[in-house]
């Protein structure tokens, strides 16, 4: 078994992860599906943008997702 260290993030990295957390909490979010297999590979909100590399937690492949051109269709 691998000896994983873990470490206590500075007071500076743990403001930005509330603030982080306080941004997002109104943003409604969707989840953008592996193309491979189908599993759920990340979440996405609002204000995402841009391109966003992943790699698939259940079949293992590395995919780029465009966030802008995933969006689902509006009927």
């Amino acid at each position: 078994m691998k000896n994983i260290r873990v470490t206590k993030p500075s007071p500076e990295v743990m403001a930005k992860v509330i603030r982080a957390r306080e941004a997002i909490a109104s943003q409604q979010h969707r989840v953008i599906k592996c193309p491979y297999c189908k599993h759920n590979a990340i979440v996405v909100f609002q204000d995402t943008r841009g391109h966003v590399q992943t790699k698939c937690k259940h079949c293992g492949s590395e995919v780029v997702f465009d966030v802008l051109n995933m969006r689902r269709p509006r009927r």
